[in-house]
């Protein structure tokens, strides 16, 4: 018996076709480009203060409207399942500054550039020595940054990093009345970090260096009224924490399509892992494309970096529409 009313939202981290466009065969994004085409394609504003996954998320449980409630350092505390997941929280993420002609240049560190496990367990110890003095804990984080705890409330507002990355003229450094601790605190990690032998075995391996930690996803937890989310398929700490917080579960991240098929039955999100067209392509969007046809599910949203697709299963039979593929969706 075919399942009915299962929408599905499908999250792809770190994957915008625009930016993949050069040197990709448009054939590769034959199935996004149906989808777009039938159904509808549209761009995702993203705040300053999210980043790219943080928004994803926000906007796949549609809870952008109070992001305010869930700030993503505390709530990847409460995923982690820190023994003391109350107080005021940062995320420490280490960073790659380049130095231009005039000016530094942001590089958050992606993929096969991230901070690993070991070079954490190395560095942690010199920064848990310097933050004794300044009121913060520091706590291992995931994905390879840190987080940072105060007992005592911040009032600042930071931007993330990918932000600061694109927009190098925009004021990007911590503001509010205790901005300027935060500056110098961010200083001194800096210089901690500076010819540090990690950063020189990275330089030797061909990786951008761990010259900087940039503080952001700042804020408290607070009591938020209990609401019913869809499933969840993730190992995303943020998406954890939201659900934690909601004391609902998430089962871990799904292989390909066809093992979250045989086990969906209603709303559901699904954070993948797809770093390139071909998976993307092959593992997800060409089996969910029959099954939004088949009827097995009844919509199926893909929001990528930047941008969101939307088909419902009676687009997928307006056989007349022409494909659209990503590299006219600014256009649109």
């Amino acid at each position: 018996m075919l399942k009915t009313l299962t929408s599905l939202t499908l999250l792809v981290p770190d994957l915008n076709p625009l930016r993949e466009w050069e040197g990709t065969a448009v054939a590769q994004w034959s199935q996004l480009s149906r989808l777009a085409g039938r159904g509808a394609v549209s761009k995702r504003a993203i705040e300053p203060t999210h980043d790219p996954l943080q928004a994803a998320v926000l906007d796949a449980l549609q809870l952008r409207d109070v992001a305010d409630r869930y700030p993503s350092a505390p709530l990847i505390g409460t995923a982690l399942k820190s023994p003391r997941a109350g107080g005021f929280w940062l995320r420490a993420q280490p960073i790659h500054f380049a130095a231009g002609l005039d000016r530094l240049t942001t590089v958050p560190l992606r993929g096969q550039a991230r901070m690993s496990a070991a070079e954490r367990e190395t560095l942690s110890p010199t920064l848990v020595d310097h933050l004794q003095s300044t009121g913060f804990e520091l706590f291992d984080g995931a994905d390879g940054e840190w987080l940072l705890r105060s007992e005592a409330p911040l009032q600042v507002q930071t931007v993330c990093p990918e932000f600061a990355a694109a927009n190098p003229g925009a004021d990007i450094l911590p503001r509010g009345r205790d901005a300027g601790g935060l500056r110098r605190l961010m200083t001194e990690l800096q210089m901690l970090l500076h010819e540090h032998p990690v950063s020189a075995r990275r330089q030797l391996r061909g990786l951008p260096t761990l010259n900087a930690i940039w503080l952001h996803g700042e804020g408290m937890l607070s009591d938020v009224t209990a609401q019913s989310l869809p499933q969840a398929w993730s190992d995303d700490v943020y998406l954890r924490g939201i659900y934690r917080l909601h004391e609902q579960p998430v089962n871990d991240r799904p292989a390909d399509a066809a093992a979250l098929l045989k086990q969906i039955a209603g709303p559901t999100v699904a954070m993948i892992d797809a770093a390139d067209a071909e998976t993307l392509e092959t593992n997800w969007l060409a089996p969910l494309s029959r099954a939004l046809m088949s009827g097995a599910i009844s919509k199926l949203t893909v929001i990528l970096d930047g941008w969101q697709v939307t088909a419902d299963r009676a687009a997928m039979f307006k056989l007349w529409r022409r494909e659209l593929p990503p590299a006219r969706w600014a256009a649109c």
